[in-house]
């Protein structure tokens, strides 16, 4: 942003210098907007590449969401299953062993 600024400064310094010593050319005045152009193209290019960016960062993002949600199933499913197998080899144990206490 401070290179637009500057930019602009110079190009206005220049065409006050240019306008004091007669009508600028056509090829001065191009040449006075062709860095700023410059930076401002440059400046479009940046937001494309952070958009692009983002853009894959995101998709990527809401992918670990779903592997995080999938895997929370899984997990809880597992955690079911776990709890029951202990139970009943808790009741077994029991069942074999009365006297003996867990």
């Amino acid at each position: 942003m401070n290179n637009i600024l500057k930019s602009g400064v110079l190009g206005v310094m220049a065409l006050l210098a240019v306008g004091c010593a007669g009508t600028p050319t056509t090829g001065e005045k191009m040449l006075s907007h062709s860095e700023t152009a410059e930076d401002i193209g440059k400046m479009w290019n940046q937001g494309n590449e952070l958009v692009l960016k983002g853009e894959k960062l995101e998709a990527k993002g809401e992918s670990q969401v779903e592997d995080g949600k999938d895997n929370i199933k899984k997990g809880q499913r597992m955690i079911k299953k776990g709890q029951r197998l202990m139970e009943k080899s808790e009741a077994e144990y029991r069942e074999r062993f009365p006297d003996e206490s867990l």
